[in-house]
């Protein structure tokens, strides 16, 4: 079987669909935003005591989730990509945690402390070609995984910066950990 990262056809529609995602990027950031708030807004996710979201920036790097949402995609197509799908471990590996990955950032939009999984799922897929005993088999087998957990790896950390960033104190509330002037005198 020849491997999809043969054909030119395949390229193009990764081109493509990274082109769409970069474009629609805005959309979905509003979309991701707005489910946040209404979340909140029904009470099906707390916020700490005293905290409030605030309003999108805008910015494109403000919720990279898209970017995971991706990855994870990659990963669950890397054996058939790099046709390292016969490769013992391989395909059950990246099915797997490439699924994890996917529905793990859809919660995480709602649920921003589930960031804290994908981490854990970066590092896996960074190890895992080696751990499992696929790592050192013909070509870009493990640099994919590792590649893609590195990615995952960052943009997790980046979605946790956000989330963070996010809050606000609310008005009357009181942020936690925030230090205090001592008094002059």
């Amino acid at each position: 079987m020849v491997p999809l990262a043969e054909n030119w056809w395949f390229w193009l529609l990764v081109a493509v669909t990274l082109a769409a995602a970069v474009a629609f990027s805005g959309r979905y950031r509003t979309l991701a935003a707005a489910s946040r708030r209404a979340a909140v807004r029904r009470g099906l996710v707390e916020l700490p005591s005293g905290q409030a979201l605030r309003r999108p920036s805008g910015r494109f790097w403000d919720d990279v989730s898209w970017v995971v949402l991706l990855s994870g995609a990659w990963v669950v197509l890397g054996p058939w990509t790099w046709d390292y799908a016969g490769t013992d471990g391989a395909i059950e590996t990246d099915v797997v945690t490439g699924g994890l990955v996917i529905v793990v950032a859809l919660a995480g939009i709602v649920l921003p402390a589930l960031w804290a999984l994908e981490l854990i799922a970066g590092l896996w897929l960074v190890v895992a070609p080696w751990l499992v005993g696929y790592g050192d088999a013909n070509g870009p087998v493990g640099l994919n995984d590792t590649g893609a957990g590195v990615l995952i790896f960052a943009a997790a950390v980046a979605a946790l910066s956000a989330a963070q960033r996010s809050l606000r104190p609310s008005p009357g509330g009181k942020a936690i950990g925030r230090l205090r002037r001592p008094p002059k005198g």
